[in-house]
């Protein structure tokens, strides 16, 4: 009898205290899995928008970049190679200019890759909300503010490129060597210019939706925290963390639209 008593007993307070951790689970993605690489971001992210019309809304922005900005940003290399070969001796100085456009798209490139890749790790990671150790969020957080640093300093690089090539332009002599090839390489000079301001204002818009998923690690910190001290119940927390979840993936997706120019500038090449 005595067996009995405790076997219902043991019962009784794995029911009482194992219901609640049951309710507790990982985010569940729309695409079934993790994610696995940044194309699944505006999957993953489908059923965060408000309704179906919304989401659509959202998609079509991905696709309305300036195509005169596109046209410029992929043949500018061509357009510095062709001052180039207006003369045997560098006349218009465009070699120095196209050295350091390529490392310029070369880095815009690897950091919007780097970029992607590592939100979609910071996706993967805050959805597992069973897992209880904060210091992910500072690592995030961390990570984010080592990417806008970079950003800066690629952005600086950028406008001092332009500010260089520009000097340049406005240097050459008019009907040097003649007015005809004066004209090419001024207008060529200035497709260029714009292609890389052009750089620097997309690298500029991958910072918003960055520090908006800085700033949301402190309220997925706080809900860990507040769950961990017994505030908040199963189901307050998941609510709130699946809700933070989708702001998350809304943000990631911006990002996503945002870097994805960048992110094919290789491949344009």
């Amino acid at each position: 009898m005595f067996k009995f008593y405790t076997i219902i007993f043991l019962i009784s307070f794995i029911t009482l205290f194992g219901v609640s951790n049951s309710l507790v689970t990982n985010y569940i993605h729309i695409i079934g899995s993790e994610l696995l690489s940044p194309a699944d971001i505006s999957r993953a992210a489908l059923l965060s928008y408000e309704d179906q019309s919304a989401a659509m809304t959202f998609a079509k922005t991905i696709s309305t970049e300036n195509p005169s900005e596109v046209y410029n940003i992929t043949f500018s290399k061509y357009y510095l190679n062709n001052i180039i070969s207006l003369s045997n001796n560098n006349l218009f100085g465009a070699v120095a200019h196209y050295n350091s456009l390529i490392t310029l798209y070369n880095n815009a490139n690897n950091l919007a890759l780097v970029s992607l890749n590592n939100t979609v790790g910071y996706i993967n990671t805050l959805s597992k909300f069973t897992i209880m150790d904060t210091s992910k969020f500072q690592t995030i957080s961390s990570s984010i503010n080592n990417l806008k640093t970079n950003i800066d300093s690629i952005q600086l690089s950028a406008e001092s490129l332009a500010i260089s090539m520009n000097n340049t332009k406005n240097s050459l002599t008019p009907n040097s060597p003649n007015s005809a090839t004066y004209q090419i390489v001024k207008d060529n000079y200035e497709i260029v210019i714009k292609s890389v301001l052009s750089t620097s204002t997309h690298l500029n818009m991958m910072k918003t939706p960055l520090t908006d998923i800085a700033n949301l690690m402190t309220s997925f910190e706080n809900e860990v925290n507040l769950y961990s001290q017994f505030i908040l119940t199963d189901a307050d927390y998941m609510n709130h963390m699946n809700s933070l979840m989708k702001q998350i993936l809304l943000k990631s997706n911006t990002l996503y639209s945002r870097s994805l120019l960048l992110s094919k500038l290789k491949e344009l090449f």
